[in-house]
């Protein structure tokens, strides 16, 4: 047996739809305490969703009723574990529109399904939710508690989690003769899935480097710079030119304490220990300003130093990554967040103004477009003969 306790993801906001659906879940549940089972079935009878004849009201209703107790307990604190997450991601309309239309496509997976039983619970909608939650935090921990030969407690990354319990969903449904609803799971944890990786394909919903498109596309990257290697590409040669291809060289032309702290980096942020990479960073530019790390680490590394406030260091990590990487798909938000820095925490307004302006020059990025155009009007007195800052 496997029961989730927490994860370790933060919230930004206090996800206020989430607590809403978990107490009127409860609230509709409190009646069963205390009336006679026949009369709670009769009163339940009137709004689960039945195959053999789904009402259209239904599919929302049935995603409030639950069995009993043990039924309504866990949905909920799966609601409660996964929903705070997704809730703070989507904001508050958005959560509570894709939570309800969550259940209502696990409904009708259900009733298609050929299934003439009555179904009842939110799970439908909750699975929903745990496939939004593996789309957006593939890489944070679930802490559960288990009980197998021994007793315990264990942290296990988000995607095994979740995707034990779909594979569970999918073996039960098709073995047969559980008396849970598996095709509603199934279904609602498809459209969660589903729906969320169109998010953010579409820009609907912000990219972040940590969710499962960030994930696929640093797996295709490390796939694609094995590749190199095996073909005899050297990933420490870099030298010389930085907007050519630097020619492959000797590994022993790196000096020992360059590969050394090199690694170090990759190691700590192979453990998401962003603070600590940024610190070796800065260490290894000290030791040498051309060394250059892989275009993720190096991307990565620059936003940590960034949001760390340390600027300068931060510059000079996002101009090596330009340098390096002229060709990178986003290149316009690297443009950006090297204006920004410069021209409102460093005021080095002639150092922005070139960024700045490629971005507000591209046909591609009419978001990032905007903001730059809004801060070259505002420097734009600072840039005149003899204001000042350099």
């Amino acid at each position: 047996m496997i029961i989730p306790l927490h994860n370790d993801s933060p919230t930004r906001r206090t996800p206020y739809v989430n607590y809403a659906l978990i107490a009127a879940n409860v609230l509709v549940f409190l009646p069963s305490l205390f009336m006679r089972p026949e009369a709670y079935q009769l009163w339940a009878d009137r709004f689960d969703l039945n195959p053999r004849h789904p009402y259209l009201s239904a599919y929302v209703t049935y995603a409030f009723l639950h069995a009993n107790f043990m039924h309504i307990a866990s949905n909920m604190l799966f609601l409660y574990i996964f929903g705070n997450n997704v809730n703070d991601r989507l904001g508050h309309l958005g959560y509570l529109a894709f939570y309800i239309a969550g259940g209502i496509f696990a409904g009708v997976a259900y009733v298609l399904s050929g299934t003439q039983s009555p179904v009842v619970g939110a799970s439908g909608a909750i699975a929903a939710v745990t496939g939004a939650y593996l789309v957006l935090f593939p890489r944070s921990n679930i802490t559960i508690f288990y009980i197998f030969l021994f007793i315990g407690r264990i942290e296990i990354p988000s995607l095994w989690v979740i995707g034990f319990f779909f594979v569970q969903d999918v073996f039960l449904n098709f073995a047969g003769g559980s008396g849970v609803a598996h095709m509603a799971h199934i279904g609602g944890s498809i459209f969660g899935f589903a729906v969320c990786v169109l998010f953010l394909l579409t820009g609907l919903l912000p990219r972040n480097p940590f969710d499962i498109l960030a994930l696929v596309q640093r797996w295709n990257r490390r796939r694609q710079f094995k590749d190199m290697v095996a073909s005899g590409y050297n990933p420490f040669g870099y030298g010389g030119d930085y907007n050519t291809r630097p020619p492959p060289l000797a590994a022993e032309a790196t000096p020992p304490h360059i590969l050394a702290l090199r690694a170090s980096i990759s190691e700590a942020i192979s453990r998401r220990d962003m603070p600590a990479a940024g610190a070796l960073y800065i260490q290894l530019r000290a030791m040498d300003p051309k060394q250059v790390l892989s275009r993720d680490a190096q991307l990565d590394i620059a936003n940590e130093l960034a949001t760390e406030r340390q600027f300068q260091p931060a510059v000079d990590a996002y101009e090596a990554f330009l340098r390096t990487y002229p060709n990178y798909d986003k290149v316009a938000q690297v443009e950006l967040m090297l204006g920004l820095i410069y021209a409102r925490y460093l005021s080095q307004y002639q150092l922005a103004r070139p960024h700045l302006m490629k971005v507000a020059a591209s046909v591609h990025t009419p978001k990032e477009m905007d903001m730059a155009k809004a801060e070259l009007d505002r420097i734009g007195p600072f840039l005149s003969p003899g204001a000042g800052a350099v």
